[in-house]
Formats: C-alpha cells, sequence, structure tokens
C-alpha cells in the first residue's frame, strides 16, 4: 500500500518536516521507510536547496 508520511522533528530552533511517499504493509512500516529515505538523502552527499517557503507574521 501506498502511504504519504509526514515526519516531524522538534528541533532548538525551529521544526523541520521530512514528507516522503512509500510502499509499506502497515503505517509503522511507512514511518521506517519514510525515515530510511531521510537518512538515505542526507548521506547521499548531494547538494540541495529548500524550493518553497511560506511565511507569517508571527
Amino acid at each position: 500500500m501506498k502511504y504519504e508520511v509526514t515526519l516531524r522533528a522538534n528541533l532548538k530552533r525551529g521544526t523541520f518536516y521530512w514528507i516522503a511517499t512509500v510502499e509499506a504493509d502497515s503505517e509503522d512500516e511507512a514511518a521506517m521507510a519514510a525515515e530510511e529515505l531521510f537518512e538515505e538523502q542526507m548521506d547521499s552527499g548531494e547538494e540541495w536547496a529548500f524550493e518553497d517557503f511560506s511565511a507569517e507574521p508571527a
């Protein structure tokens, strides 16, 4: 089954979100697959940049 997974990490200076679409048999497996994709992306050494943003007065 296909899942769209949103992972959230609350960091000292902000919140980081990773959204990935994965194939998995359960929600738990989908979360693990999304984490693995994130780690692969960060370990790949490829440069990346944020492409979109939303800014609102706080």
